[in-house]
C-alpha cells in the first residue's frame, strides 16, 4: 500500500530548503497571491545570490532585490500597479547592480508552460520588431526551415524551486483551490508542474477527509509538493483571491519606504527583521486591519 508522507512543515523549515544561489520562482501575479510570508522568512534566514525566474512580479521580488539577495532576474514586469514602479528594482536596474533578462509578458508566461510540457525551448514571433532581443542575449533569432520567416527561440523557465500560496491543503500535500479561478491561480498551477521541488504555503490546513469531499478542487495532488506550510494571511499585503483583498494602505507605505535606501532599511527593520515569526508580523499589522481585508464569502 502506498503510504502517505506528511508534508507539513514550519515556515522556517520550508525556507531552509532554499540554499544560496538557488533558481526559484515565487508564485502570484501583480497584486495577488504572492507567498510573502515565505519571502520574509527567506530574508530572515539570510538566503542570498538567488536567481529569480518570474513573469509579473511585485514587492515579493522587489524586497529581495532591495535587501541585495538577488543575483539575476528573468522577468517581464516588477511593479506595484497603482503605486508605481517597484522602487528597489528600479534602483538596481538603473545602477546595473543586478543581472536582468527581460521578456514580454506573454513570452514570460509561456516559458513556464514550456517547462510544464517538458520542452527545453519554444519559438515565438511575439517579440519580432521589438528591442527585447537586443537587450536580452538569451533570445535567439532563428529561421523557420519550412520557409515561414523569422522567429525567436526562448528557453523554458526551468525553476529549481517553486513557491506558491494557495487557499488550503491537507498535511499530506493535497492542495485545494476555489472553483472560480483567476489568471494568477492558473499560472501558479502551471508553475507547480515545472519542478520536483514545490513548496506551497496555505491559508489553512484542513483534514484529509475534507479534501476527499472536494476531489474536483484538489488540483495539486500530494505527490507534487515537497512541503506545505500553514500561514494565515501569508500573501499580505497582497490579496489571496477569494479570501481577502490587497492591503492598499500597506502597499502605499511600502512604495514610499522604498524610495530611499534608508527608509527601505527602516521598513525591513520593522516588518521583516523586527519580528521573529509570521504571527508577530500579523500582530504588527493588527487584527482590525486584517479583518477589514477579509472578503465576505471567502470562508474556507
Amino acid at each position: 500500500m502506498n503510504e502517505r508522507n506528511v508534508k507539513l512543515r514550519s515556515l522556517a523549515e520550508a525556507a531552509a530548503l532554499i540554499k544560496d544561489g538557488a533558481r526559484i520562482h515565487l508564485g502570484g501575479m501583480a497584486v495577488h497571491n504572492h507567498p510573502m510570508a515565505f519571502v520574509y522568512e527567506l530574508l530572515r534566514q539570510g538566503t542570498k545570490d538567488l536567481t529569480i525566474v518570474s513573469h509579473v512580479s511585485a514587492s515579493d521580488v522587489d524586497i529581495l532585490i532591495g535587501a541585495s539577495r538577488v543575483k539575476r532576474l528573468e522577468f517581464s514586469y516588477v511593479g506595484l500597479e497603482e503605486f508605481g514602479t517597484a522602487p528597489c528594482f528600479r534602483r538596481a536596474a538603473e545602477g546595473g547592480t543586478i543581472e536582468l533578462a527581460e521578456y514580454s509578458e506573454p513570452v514570460a508566461f509561456e516559458r513556464f508552460a514550456c517547462s510544464a510540457r517538458g520542452m527545453p525551448f519554444f519559438t515565438t514571433r511575439e517579440m519580432v520588431g521589438t528591442d527585447l532581443p537586443k537587450v536580452n542575449p538569451d533570445i535567439k533569432e532563428i529561421e523557420d526551415p519550412f520557409g515561414s520567416g523569422t522567429y525567436h527561440a526562448v528557453s523554458a523557465a526551468e525553476p529549481e524551486w517553486v513557491i506558491i500560496h494557495a487557499p488550503m491543503a491537507d498535511k499530506y500535500g493535497n492542495v485545494v483551490f476555489f472553483p472560480h479561478r483567476q489568471l494568477p491561480e492558473d499560472l501558479d498551477l502551471i508553475a507547480s508542474r515545472t519542478t520536483r521541488n514545490l513548496i506551497v504555503t496555505v491559508e489553512q490546513i484542513v483534514t484529509h477527509e475534507r479534501v476527499r469531499q472536494l476531489p474536483y478542487l484538489n488540483l495539486i495532488p500530494r505527490f507534487r509538493p515537497t512541503a506545505v506550510v500553514e500561514v494565515p494571511y501569508g500573501a499580505h499585503p497582497f490579496s489571496c483571491l477569494h479570501v481577502y483583498d490587497q492591503d492598499r494602505e500597506h502597499l502605499s507605505q511600502y512604495a514610499r519606504a522604498g524610495r530611499t535606501p534608508d527608509s527601505f532599511q527602516e521598513y525591513l527593520d520593522t516588518y521583516v527583521y523586527g519580528v521573529a515569526r509570521h504571527a508577530d508580523y500579523l500582530n504588527l499589522i493588527g487584527a482590525a486591519r486584517l479583518a477589514v481585508l477579509r472578503q465576505i464569502g471567502g470562508g474556507l
